[in-house]
C-alpha cells in the first residue's frame, strides 16, 4: 500500500468514512470495498479475503499444499466453512456446501464436519446401527429475526443465527418459523488453539468474510437445486459454490487451476458414498458375525474386484494381497482379534548387509498400525515383522500357508553364518488389526476374497521386494499386477478360511463376481493407490518413507 501523504491520502482514513452503524463487520467491510474500488457505493452482499480468523469467519478449503485431502478426509477438499466459535480454547465450524440425499425426521440433513456426525455419514456398521440424536451434534442456521426467535437463538453474523432442532421445532409449532427457514447440519469441525492458524500459514484454507445475505443466497441456491430427498436421492459437491466464493475474494486463477484434478473426483466419490442412502449390500454367505468359525490364520486375501470399500480411505489395500499371521489367543471383548499383513507393497526403504556382496531388500507396507515386540509376535526391535518360506530356517508357522515368523536377530545371525540369503526374507513394517468377524463380514460382501492355497503367488510376491540397481532405491513394482495374476487363479476354493489354521474346515466357500467396476470408478481408485504410493511409501521418487 503507498505511503500516505496529504496528496495520497489512505482511503481507511478519507474526510468522510462510513458511518459506523449495523453490524461492525459490515462497516469493516464497506471501508475495505470503497478502499478496493473508490467511492462506488458498496453493494449489501460481500465477499472479501481477510486475514482474521473470527467467530464469523468463512474458511475456503486451500488447494496449494502439497498433500491434499485427495487420499483423506475429501470431505475438506474445496470445503465453505462458517465459524461458530473462536476464543482461547477452541475453534468450532461447519461445512455449508455438503447438501446430502439423508434425512433426520424429514429434514434434509448437510453434512457439518466429521466431529460428532453420530455415524450418518459412515459407511459400513456405524451407518447402519440405530443412533440417537443426542449422540450427534446438529445446527441450524437460518435468516429470521423477532423477540421469540433471538431469544432462542444464536447470531454468528448479521443476518445469519444458529439454533437447536429443538428450537426450530418450537418456532414452527407457535407460527414464527416455516421449516423451509431452516438448514439443519450435523457434525462441526474443530481445532485445538493455535491450530487453524498453523493450518493457515501452511495454505491449507483461504480465509474470507461474507455477509449473511451472501452466505443464505449460496445456501438457498444449494438446497433449492436439489431436489427433495424423499423424492430423489441426490447429494451436491458444493465445488460450485467454492468457485464463486474464490473468484470473488480474487482467487479465480486458482479455480481454473484445480478444476478436474485427483481431489475433485475423490470427492465426488464421497459424495456418492457418504451422502446418498446405502442399500443393504448382499451378502455372499454367512458372515459369522459371532466369531465362531474357526481360525483364519494362515488365510491369504485380496482386495474385491467389485469392491469400493479402499476408494476412500485405506487405499493401499486397493489392488493388495495380505495374509493373516496372527490371532489373540483370548477374545479381546467379544471376539479374538487378527493381526494381517499387505504383502504387495514395497516402499523405498531398504534394509542392507555388512556381508559379502552388501545385500539389499525393500521393505514392505504391511499395514498402518505400528508393530510392537512382545505382544506374542516375533517382531524385532525396529518393528519389523521377517518372513520366509525355508521350514529348515526354523520360526513360527504362519497356519498351513506355508510361510514363517522368524525372529530379525535370528534371521540375522542365519545370513551372517551363511545359512540363509537376505532374499530368502520378507521384510514387513506395519500391520492391520481388525475382529475375526469384521474380517469375515468383508469377504462375506466381496470386500475381500479368499485365494485358493495354490493360487497363492509366493515367489512372486518374495520378489516385490528385490532392489533392482545400486543408486536407485525407488521400488520396481506397485505389486498390483501380483493382485491381478491372483484374479485370474479362480475365487477361493478349500475351506472357508483358505486353508488358514487348525480351526478351518466345513463346507467349501465361492465367491461370486458382481461385475467389474466401470472403468473410471477403475482408473480413479487406480490414480488414488498411486498417489498413496508416492507420498507413504516412497514411489517415483527414490525417498525414505
Amino acid at each position: 500500500r503507498p505511503a500516505r501523504t496529504s496528496q495520497n491520502p489512505c482511503r481507511l482514513c478519507a474526510d468522510e468514512p462510513p458511518a459506523p452503524s449495523g453490524d461492525w463487520r459490515d462497516f469493516r467491510a464497506r471501508l475495505v470495498q470503497q478502499d478496493q474500488q473508490g467511492d462506488s457505493e458498496s453493494d449489501s452482499s460481500f465477499v472479501y479475503e481477510t486475514p482474521l480468523i473470527e467467530r464469523g469467519t468463512v474458511i475456503l478449503g486451500g488447494t496449494q499444499q502439497d498433500f491434499g485431502f485427495a487420499l483423506r478426509q475429501q470431505y475438506f477438499h474445496k470445503s465453505v466453512m462458517l465459524l461458530l466459535q473462536h476464543d482461547e480454547s477452541f475453534t468450532k465450524g461447519i461445512i455449508l456446501n455438503r447438501p446430502s440425499a439423508l434425512e433426520i425426521d424429514g429434514w434434509r440433513v448437510w453434512f457439518g464436519g466429521d466431529v460428532a456426525e453420530g455415524g450418518l455419514f459412515h459407511q459400513g456398521q456405524a451407518r447402519k446401527r440405530s443412533i440417537s440424536l443426542s449422540e450427534r451434534e446438529i445446527v441450524l442456521l437460518h435468516a429470521l429475526s423477532g423477540e421469540e426467535v433471538d431469544r432462542l437463538s444464536l447470531p454468528i453474523i448479521k443476518g445469519v443465527q444458529q439454533t437447536s432442532l429443538d428450537a426450530a421445532k418450537a418456532l414452527i409449532a407457535a407460527g414464527k418459523a416455516k421449516r423451509e427457514d431452516f438448514w439443519l447440519f450435523v457434525g462441526y469441525a474443530g481445532w485445538a488453539p493455535q491450530q487453524l492458524q498453523g493450518e493457515v500459514e501452511r495454505d491449507s484454507w483461504f480465509l474470507a468474510q461474507a455477509s449473511g445475505g451472501a452466505l443464505l443466497a449460496e445456501l438457498l441456491q444449494q438446497g433449492t437445486e436439489l431436489p427433495p430427498p424423499s423424492e430423489q436421492a441426490t447429494a451436491a459437491d458444493g465445488l460450485a459454490t467454492w468457485g464463486k466464493l474464490m473468484r470473488q475474494i480474487g482467487r479465480g486463477a486458482e479455480v481454473e487451476r484445480t478444476e478436474g484434478e485427483l481431489a475433485d473426483r475423490m470427492l465426488g466419490q464421497w459424495v456418492e458414498q457418504r451422502l446418498l442412502p446405502k442399500a443393504e449390500k448382499d451378502a455372499g454367505g454367512d458372515a459369522d458375525a459371532d466369531g465362531d468359525g474357526g481360525e483364519l490364520v494362515g488365510t491369504l486375501l485380496r482386495s474385491g474386484r467389485d469392491s469400493l470399500a479402499f476408494m476412500l480411505d485405506e487405499q493401499f489395500l486397493h489392488k493388495s494381497l495380505s495374509l493373516v499371521v496372527y490371532e489373540t489367543p483370548t477374545p479381546l471383548g467379544d471376539d479374538v482379534l487378527c493381526v494381517t499383513l499387505v504383502l504387495n507393497r514395497p516402499t523405498a526403504n531398504v534394509v542392507q548387509f555388512h556381508t559379502d556382496g552388501r545385500p539389499r531388500r525393500h521393505i514392505m507396507f504391511g499395514g498402518d498400525a505400528r508393530l510392537r515386540s512382545g505382544a506374542g509376535l516375533e517382531v524385532d526391535g525396529n518393528g519389523l515383522m521377517w518372513l520366509h518360506r525355508r521350514p529348515e530356517l526354523g520360526g513360527t508357522a504362519v497356519g498351513d500357508s506355508g510361510v514363517l515368523r522368524i525372529g530379525g536377530s535370528e534371521a540375522a545371525a542365519k545370513i551372517r553364518d551363511g545359512d540363509a540369503k537376505l532374499d530368502d526374507f520378507l521384510l514387513i513394517s506395519g500391520a492391520m488389526a481388525a475382529p475375526r468377524a469384521e474380517i469375515r463380514k468383508q469377504v462375506s460382501e466381496a470386500d475381500l476374497e479368499v485365494v485358493a492355497p495354490a493360487a497363492a503367488p509366493w515367489p512372486q510376491i518374495w520378489g516385490l521386494a528385490k532392489v533392482e540397481a545400486d543408486g536407485d532405491r525407488s521400488p520396481a513394482s506397485d505389486g498390483t499386477a501380483l493382485w491381478w495374476a491372483s484374479t485370474q487363479s479362480g475365487l477361493g476354493g478349500g475351506s472357508d478360511s483358505g486353508g488358514g489354521g487348525s480351526g478351518s474346515g466345513g463346507g467349501a466357500t465361492t465367491l461370486q463376481s458382481t461385475g467389474a467396476l466401470p472403468s473410471a470408478i477403475g482408473e480413479l481408485a487406480d490414480e488414488a493407490l498411486a498417489e498413496w504410493l508416492k507420498f507413504f511409501a516412497g514411489h517415483g521418487g527414490g525417498e525414505d518413507v
